[in-house]
């Protein structure tokens, strides 16, 4: 134990293991809501209908895009998001991000082009907004962590 005062103040390294506990749960939570979030896109992905959205719209084949749409999202951008890991706490945030990216197709492109109708077929299913509004386990609960003064330490 290098930490002055650690050992004086009667502290062993079993002490000092245990207390890092939440931590480990914390993270356990952050890879289980990872993983069903992962597993969310990836059956959208899937879906015959979801070609348009896998990548960003190319802004320099469709100059005006960014004038209409003012917040941008796709498939790749969202999972990237997710493998970050600091982006979304809740299954909720992740369906938030799904229908925006919908209507962002929908607004966009008139309701004849063939980008509308992925629009609207992708969303029928609603990415499987039951289960995400059901699943009380998939909002990242705050953890807290304690700090105790010692100016020996």
């Amino acid at each position: 134990m290098a930490i002055p005062g650690v050992a004086e103040a009667g502290w062993t390294m079993a002490d000092l293991l245990s207390s890092t506990g939440g931590a480990k749960d914390a993270d356990r939570q952050k890879n289980y809501i990872k993983s069903e979030l992962l597993s969310i896109v990836r059956r959208t992905e899937e879906q015959q209908f979801a070609w348009p959205f896998r990548e960003p719209v190319d802004t320099t084949e469709v100059l005006d895009y960014l004038e209409i749409v003012k917040d941008p999202i796709d498939l790749s951008t969202i999972e990237k998001r997710i493998r970050r890991g600091d982006w979304y706490k809740s299954k909720q945030m992740l369906y938030a991000d799904l229908m925006r990216m919908v209507n962002n197709c929908k607004l966009y492109n008139d309701s004849s082009s063939p980008y509308y109708e992925c629009a609207v077929q992708l969303e029928k299913p609603g990415f499987g907004k039951d289960e995400m509004e059901s699943d009380k386990r998939m909002t990242l609960q705050p953890v807290l962590f304690f700090a105790v003064e010692d100016n020996n330490l």
